[in-house]
């Protein structure tokens, strides 16, 4: 394979099996098209189209095979720094200065594989358009549904019951409209079908014909006139391939197979040009997407002479503990295409404990903590806008999800005081702007902002606290939020302290405050969110709402709900699989913690402290065994997967998603299974 690295999601049994329930494509010899997909979707599945995915697939693989392959290796020689480590730090004290850490080591060939150079790069200024300056309020979702799209780009008509009315003129003062983090990516679960309906609906949004009706609710969605958000398409990461489309006997890169298709289609509009890239992890990785990007800008501009190279724009999500100390140079990396970047802290803390796996020292940020972005992130958010301001990118926050329940007045006093902390936080750190998972939040986090910029530019105008106060009138609740608004922001370290680089990657905690990482109520919210998550995602959904509770001031437990994605998933599955694997919690333990949580989702029974959203039924009751294997393998395996698709990967593929048995058909397949 000329990929080798896409064996781990894909073994060549599956591939073949793949194949033999594909359709040839004519005129296109040796690629192969999964079933169905070339006469369901004729206007993008089209031999055109098809074939310059290819084209630009045979001119960048040798490229992303090498990038790919330096993972590999840089992942082995940072497993053998740290188990060496191990030894050295035996008797040394976890924050202390002397403490070793992989951070700064260089490999045989003078890299430094993990932490900033010692040399930096001076970037050039970065060219954003004029339709994206400004303050950055972005919803993130998935374009796959027509409804959902149409809902996310007229977020800004989306108005809370009963606005009030200083809510209304704030908005409309700002002239902000939000973006929509239009995502193919964490959010959903990658079935062809779901891109391919992405790729659909995002092409009537930028021409503003995409139209919806609901024939349970004789409903008729359409567009607004006006003030529609402006969508920023985030692509799968490179570690993914496309099973679906095999190639030569190979499958082809995913986040290849849908940036293509998406510039081949909407290459005459340049704002439907702006894409997010995920998981990057370093320069080199930035110099490859650069060069499939200017490679495919020259064969459209081949085929469309009118085409102006240079119109892609991208937004990097720095969420590896690799890539944030490197913006400067991706953003150079990636001139002139870099925007700007966002910080997407679930994947971010997940990557930094595969990072130090071995170190039994090290505990990831606990899941219940409502604080992790103000307590935890402030170095990562510092360090993006020290980055990115000098050279004008944009530097945006990372994601709120923590929903309220609909008629629930304490659940939304709750969730708009997290929000609230959550937003001023990141105001307070330079940021641009922040993402948010519900079109509810849409128009508050637009207020908040432009009650920030008036306080920023007059501390004693009182925009600010005439928003708190409107927000949560609540007196208990109320003070101790504006003390925190107008309070200075959490302690952190200077850039030369010692502790400095870890503390940006939250690797210097000992135990948290609010809970132990191996308390069996921290390891239980793990198993019990990371189970509804996975059957759901193997039922087809990327991202669901899970019921969680948060205290009032007065101590009293409300239930809000936490929009779970595969990056909450990716981090709840590694800080079970630490506290596992360094014995802090038997084995014998968390199987009986399985299979009790198991049990409760099975029993179908909510009790006063705990709500089940994704009920053992119909289509769930059928993926809830291979949920309970999976979360199992992930985190019993001693040399556990690196992502959660390794996994999961297979079965979104028609064939094994429709056979009687997919788990047993998918061991036979891909021997990635203990």
């Amino acid at each position: 394979m000329s990929i080798p690295y896409y064996n781990k999601f894909l073994s060549p049994q599956l591939i073949s099996h793949l194949i033999a329930e594909s359709d040839p494509v004519e005129g296109i010899p040796e690629l192969y098209v999964a079933q169905h997909l070339l006469e369901s979707f004729p206007n993008i599945e089209n031999s055109d189209a098809l074939q310059f995915v290819c084209e630009l697939y045979d001119q960048m693989k040798p490229k992303l095979a090498q990038v790919l392959a330096q993972r590999t290796i840089d992942r082995a020689f940072l497993d053998k720094r740290t188990l060496h480590f191990v030894g050295l730090n035996e008797g040394i004290d976890f924050q202390s200065a002397e403490y070793h850490t992989v951070i700064g080591e260089r490999d045989n060939s003078g890299r430094v594989v993990v932490g900033p150079l010692t040399s930096k790069t001076l970037s050039r200024t970065v060219r954003v358009p004029e339709f994206l300056k400004g303050n950055q309020v972005t919803l993130f979702g998935p374009p796959d549904t027509a409804k959902m799209s149409i809902n996310a780009m007229n977020s800004l008509h989306h108005r809370l019951l009963n606005e009030d009315p200083f809510i209304t003129e704030l908005v409309d003062e700002s002239g902000d409209v939000p973006r929509w983090g239009a995502d193919n990516e964490d959010s959903k679960t990658p079935i062809m079908r779901n891109f391919l309906h992405a790729c659909q609906n995002l092409m009537g949004c930028f021409d503003e014909s995409l139209s919806f009706y609901d024939d349970k609710k004789k409903k008729h969605y359409t567009l607004k006139d006006g003030q529609l958000a402006r969508p920023i398409k985030r692509i799968p990461g490179l570690a993914l391939p496309d099973g679906n489309h095999i190639f030569n006997g190979e499958p082809l890169p995913l986040h290849l197979y849908d940036f293509a298709m998406h510039l081949y289609h909407n290459w005459f509009n340049s704002k439907a040009l702006m894409f997010y890239i995920p998981k990057l992890e370093n320069e080199e990785e930035a110099e490859y997407v650069h060069s499939m990007i200017r490679t495919a800008e020259l064969m459209i501009q081949k085929l469309h002479p009118e085409y102006q190279v240079g119109s892609v724009g991208v937004f990097i999500v720095f969420e590896n503990p690799r890539a944030i100390f490197r913006i400067s140079e991706i953003a150079e990396s990636l001139y002139p295409y870099f925007v700007g970047g966002s910080l997407g802290w679930h994947d971010f803390l997940a990557s930094a404990a595969r990072l130090f796996k071995h170190d039994s020292n090290y505990r990831i940020p606990v899941k219940a903590d409502p604080n992790i972005v103000i307590n935890h992130i402030k170095e990562s958010h510092l360090i993006l806008t020290k980055s990115l301001k000098p050279i004008q990118g944009i530097s945006i926050g990372g994601m709120y999800g923590t929903l309220y329940e609909e008629g629930n007045p304490l659940s939304f006093e709750l969730s708009i005081i997290g929000y609230i902390k959550d937003v001023v936080a990141q105001m307070k750190r330079g940021l641009d702007g922040f993402w948010v998972a519900h079109p509810n939040f849409v128009r508050v986090g637009i207020a908040l902002v432009a009650a920030w910029r008036r306080y920023e530019a007059n501390p004693s105008d009182d925009s600010l606290e005439r928003l708190v106060k409107i927000l949560v009138p609540n007196l208990e609740e109320q003070t101790p939020l504006l003390e925190f608004v107008f309070g200075e922001d959490v302690d952190g370290l200077e850039a030369d302290d010692p502790l400095y680089l870890r503390s940006v990657l939250a690797a210097d905690i000992v135990t948290s405050d609010l809970i132990a990482n191996d308390d069996e109520d921290e390891i239980r919210y793990n198993i019990f969110q990371a189970l509804q998550y996975l059957a759901d995602w193997l039922c087809g959904n990327g991202c669901v709402a899970l019921p969680a509770q948060l205290t009032t001031a007065k101590g009293e437990k409300v239930f809000v709900r936490i929009m779970d994605d595969l990056a909450t998933t990716e981090r709840s599955r590694w800080e079970l699989w630490a506290e596992v694997y360094h014995g802090r919690v038997a084995k014998e333990e968390f199987e009986r913690l399985l299979q009790d949580e198991a049990e409760f989702i099975k029993r179908d029974i909510d009790t006063d402290d705990k709500r089940i959203q994704v009920r053992w039924r119909g289509e769930a009751a059928r993926w809830y065994p291979t949920a309970i294997d999976i979360l199992r393998q992930l985190v019993m395996d001693p040399d556990p997967v690196e992502f959660v698709p390794e996994l999961l990967l297979p079965f979104t593929f028609d064939s094994i998603r429709n056979a009687e048995d997919p788990f047993e058909l998918v061991k036979q397949l891909h021997p990635r299974y203990h």
